[in-house]
């Protein structure tokens, strides 16, 4: 019994550090941040972050849940895209364009069912060499004990990762895909020898 007595004790000095710990040092906001850089210009990049349709192609949520269910409303592409998804492994939530500037960035909004409030995430595209360094981040309140719980047990790492990997398989699509030259508009030649 006196076992009994002394795993109990220590299971409930466990509990009371733990919620001590997330009471005093876990974020009341979550961030993470993730860069790669891509052999192609910003053009060649950025439809695949302002169209919801595309960013399924290499998104790491359709990796880890493919038979996921997406449905799409609103713009094809730019601000007022929307996409819905139910999944056994993501669950139930939407994410929507809110902003977006051509080969230079994408914001976009995050619901979730079953959580509070609305997240951010954004992708940020800047030269770097001959490719283009693309940012994507994520920002949003770790509401009440539990959101700051989750945040820092497993959630900011796990996101962490799946930005990482999300990010590397967006190089790969790029990357393989052809580019298309520029159009260059030329001058027509006079052929007659009269100018």
């Amino acid at each position: 019994m006196k076992i009994l007595k002394f795993i109990g004790i220590g299971i409930g000095a466990l509990l009371v550090l733990i919620i001590g710990y997330v009471l005093a040092f876990a974020p009341a906001k979550g961030h993470v941040e993730q860069s790669v850089v891509i052999n192609a210009p910003a053009s060649a990049i950025f439809p695949h972050l302002n169209n919801m349709e595309k960013f399924v192609a290499w998104s790491p949520w359709s990796k880890m849940d493919p038979a996921a269910k997406n449905t799409y409303e609103g713009a094809a592409a730019g601000v007022g895209a929307k996409m819905n998804w139910v999944g056994e492994k993501t669950g139930t939530g939407s994410q929507w364009v809110v902003e977006s500037v051509e080969n230079e960035r994408v914001k976009t909004g995050l619901k979730f069912e079953g959580f509070e409030g609305t997240a951010w995430a954004e992708f940020k595209l800047a030269p770097e060499g001959n490719g283009t360094k693309v940012t994507w981040s994520y920002d949003g309140d770790n509401k009440g004990f539990m959101g700051k719980a989750m945040w820092s047990l497993f959630m900011g790492t796990m996101l962490d990762g799946q930005y990482a990997d999300g990010l590397q398989d967006l190089k790969k699509l790029v990357e393989s895909s052809p580019i298309e030259a520029p159009v260059i508009e030329s001058t027509p030649v006079d052929s007659t020898g009269t100018k």
